[in-house]
C-alpha cells in the first residue's frame, strides 16, 4: 500500500480526532502551546490535569470475575479445578467469585499513563512528584504493557463517559510514544489506513467543527423525507446528510456530504471523475430539501494529492417555484498547517 496517499501530520490527525469527539477546548489547548509537532511534555500536563479531574469524581469501580484457591468455600466452586488439587494432595479449592474494585481496563490505562510520563525528561520536576501523589490513589489498579487494542476495548457508558478525554489523551501519548516516521512526518497508519473508520471521523470532524466554530448556522445530521406516494414505504432507505448547515438568519442551508478516500477521483477511459453515486447523493438531497429554503450543496473530500475547487449551477424546486443553486466539489488539504485548515473550513461555506 501507498502510505504517502494517506499521510496526515499527527498533530492534524489529533485535532480532527478532537473535533470527532466534541472535545474542541483540547485543539485550543495544543495550539496555545505549540506551533510545530505535538510536544509530548504538553500533552502530558492535560493528561495529568484530566487524572486530577478523574480522581476528584472518584475511579470507576466495576464487577471482575477472579479464580482463587483458597482453604474456605468463597463464591462459586470449580469443581475440575478443585478436584486437581485434590488428586494433588493440597487442601485447596478453586473458587470463582465476583469482585467489586477500580481494577478495570480505563485505570489500568489511566495508571500505567500516568507511570510512562515519568519518564519524559522535559516534564517538570513538580510535575513528576504531582503524579507519585495521584498514584496513591491506585493502589489496587494493576499496571499493563498499553497495546494499540486497549483503546478499541474500553467501552465507555454514560457512569464511565468522564473518561473519554483522558483516553484520547492516552491514546495520543502511547502513539507519540511508540511512533513511526517516514519522510520526516509522523503516521499513524493504523488509522489513517482504514477508510471506513476515518469516514465516520471526517463526518463528524465536520460536522463538529461548523458546530463549535461558527454561528452562523446550526450544523446538524438531518433525515430527509422522500417525494413519494403510494407503495410501501417500509423498503425505501432512509435519506440521512452528513452534514446540514441551517442559517440562524435567512431562508439558507447547505448540505455537506463528507467522503473519505485514498483516491479521489476514478478514472473511466482514462478521464478522471468524480463518483457517480457521491454525485447521484448529493443531488437526491438538494431535490428533496426544498420546502421554502434555499439550499446549496457541498461534496467535500480530502486532498491525497489531487486538489479540486468546482462549483456548479443547476436549477432547483423551491415550494411552488425553480430557483438556481450550486454543487460545489471541494478537496481539503489535511496534510498543511493547521490554522490554514481552519481557513479552507471557513472558506468552503462562503457563498461563490
Amino acid at each position: 500500500m501507498d502510505h504517502s496517499k494517506y499521510k496526515v501530520p499527527i498533530r492534524n490527525l489529533f485535532c480532527i480526532l478532537c473535533y470527532a469527539n466534541e472535545m474542541p477546548e483540547l485543539v485550543s489547548a495544543l495550539n496555545r502551546a505549540d506551533k510545530e509537532l505535538p510536544n509530548l511534555t504538553v500533552i502530558a500536563k492535560l493528561f495529568i490535569q484530566e487524572s486530577e479531574q478523574i480522581i476528584k469524581s472518584n475511579l470507576y469501580k466495576s464487577y471482575r470475575s477472579i479464580e482463587e484457591d483458597t482453604n474456605q468455600i468463597k463464591g462459586k466452586v470449580l469443581f475440575n479445578q478443585s478436584m486437581q488439587q485434590i488428586a494433588n494432595h493440597k487442601a485447596y479449592l478453586t473458587c470463582k467469585m465476583d469482585e467489586f474494585d477500580e481494577n478495570n481496563l480505563q485505570n489500568q490505562l489511566l495508571k500505567t499513563t500516568l507511570i510512562n510520563i515519568m519518564g519524559i525528561s522535559q516534564l517538570p520536576k513538580k510535575d513528576k512528584i504531582n503524579i507519585q501523589s495521584l498514584l496513591y490513589r491506585f493502589s489496587k489498579v494493576k499496571t499493563i504493557k498499553i497495546q494499540r487494542n486497549h483503546f478499541v476495548r474500553v467501552q465507555l457508558n454514560r457512569n464511565t463517559f468522564y473518561y473519554r478525554t483522558m483516553l484520547l489523551l492516552a491514546r495520543l501519548i502511547f502513539e507519540l510514544q511508540n511512533m513511526s516516521e517516514r519522510d520526516g512526518e509522523i503516521n499513524l497508519y493504523e488509522i489513517l489506513n482504514d477508510e471506513k473508520k476515518m469516514q465516520k471521523i471526517f463526518e463528524k470532524f465536520i460536522l463538529n467543527f461548523y458546530k463549535y466554530e461558527q454561528t452562523e448556522y446550526q450544523s446538524r445530521a438531518e433525515k430527509l423525507k422522500w417525494d413519494l406516494s403510494d407503495g410501501n414505504p417500509n423498503l425505501i432507505p432512509d435519506m440521512n446528510t452528513d452534514i446540514s448547515l441551517l442559517s440562524k438568519h435567512t431562508k439558507q442551508k447547505i448540505i455537506i456530504d463528507a467522503k473519505y478516500y485514498s483516491k479521489t477521483l476514478n478514472e473511466y477511459f482514462d478521464i478522471p471523475k468524480i463518483r457517480s453515486g457521491h454525485f447521484y447523493q448529493l443531488y437526491a438531497y438538494l431535490s428533496h430539501s426544498h420546502d421554502s429554503i434555499i439550499t446549496r450543496g457541498i461534496l467535500v473530500y480530502p486532498t491525497n494529492g489531487t486538489k479540486v475547487d468546482e462549483t456548479y449551477t443547476l436549477p432547483i424546486r423551491v415550494g411552488n417555484k425553480v430557483d438556481i443553486t450550486t454543487i460545489r466539489i471541494f478537496t481539503i488539504d489535511l496534510n498543511q498547517d493547521w490554522e490554514k485548515i481552519e481557513k479552507q473550513m471557513f472558506d468552503l461555506i462562503e457563498s461563490k
